[in-house]
Order: structure tokens, then sequence, then C-alpha cells
């Protein structure tokens, strides 16, 4: 179910009454070959075609977006600095995915990643604002000495 031309198609005086939200499939460097011709660029506008790719694009990167959100959370680091990085990491990936994929993720799947997302967000904000209490209060105490 593809269409290949070669031929440039003017599209004079077309309107079209609803967006259309595609899925690019490749990159720059991926060249499909279809019928001896080479294809740089497929936008998939299905959302039947488009649901599977994208699930198990999104999968992959939430698996490794949670390992390494485990490994943040689980260092011992006195600055903080892990802690700053997760949160970060959670928030790009959450925009990421409100940005790109949201229209052909389904909504409880789009749930389900938020609600285990704002768990991880909440147990690092939680983890930081007691690491900077600490940190606080040790700089009063250090003070007291002087």
């Amino acid at each position: 179910m593809y269409q290949v031309t070669k031929k440039k198609m003017k599209m004079n005086n077309v309107e079209f009454s609803e967006q259309f939200y595609g899925f690019p499939m490749g990159s720059a460097k991926k060249i499909f070959v279809i019928k001896n011709s080479n294809i740089k660029n497929i936008i998939v506008i299905n959302s039947k075609l488009v649901h599977p790719l994208v699930e198990k694009k999104v999968s992959k990167e939430y698996q490794k977006l949670i390992s390494i959100l485990m490994e943040l959370l689980t260092s011992d680091d006195d600055t903080g600095e892990s802690l700053r990085e997760a949160l970060n990491r959670i928030e790009k990936f959450r925009q990421e995915i409100k940005n790109k994929y949201r229209y052909f993720l389904k909504k409880k799947e789009l749930e389900e990643m938020g609600k285990q997302l704002k768990l991880f967000q909440r147990e690092a904000q939680i983890r930081f604002i007691e690491l900077q209490n600490t940190i606080y209060e040790m700089s009063l105490q250090q003070g007291k000495g002087k």
C-alpha cells in the first residue's frame, strides 16, 4: 500500500479539512529501496500502521530511561547532581512524548507512563529537598563553631 512517483506533483488550490499528523520513518542516513528507487523520506499517516511502530520506539526509550533513573536515584551523591539529572531526564522524556507521539499512542498507555514517571519525579524531588536541608543544617552548624 504505497505509491512511488518520480515526477513532482503540484497541489494548487487544494484545501484539507483536517490536519494530518504523520510519523516520519527513517532518518537522513537511512535509505529505503522500493522498486529499485531510493526513498529517503517516508511519512506514515495511518494511525493503525503507526501505532505499533511508535509503541515499540517509545517503550524502548522508556525502558532505557527507567534503568538510568534507577541508577541515578540509587547513587550516593552528596551534591545532588544525580537527582537534578534524573529530574531533567524525566521532564525531557515527558515533553518529547507530549510533543512527538501523543497522537499515535493510546490514552491509557500515556497515563500509565505518566503515573510511573510522576512517582519517580516525586521521589527524586523528596530526596533532593532532604539533601538540601541536610546541607543547610550542616552549614548552620559549621557557622556556630567559628
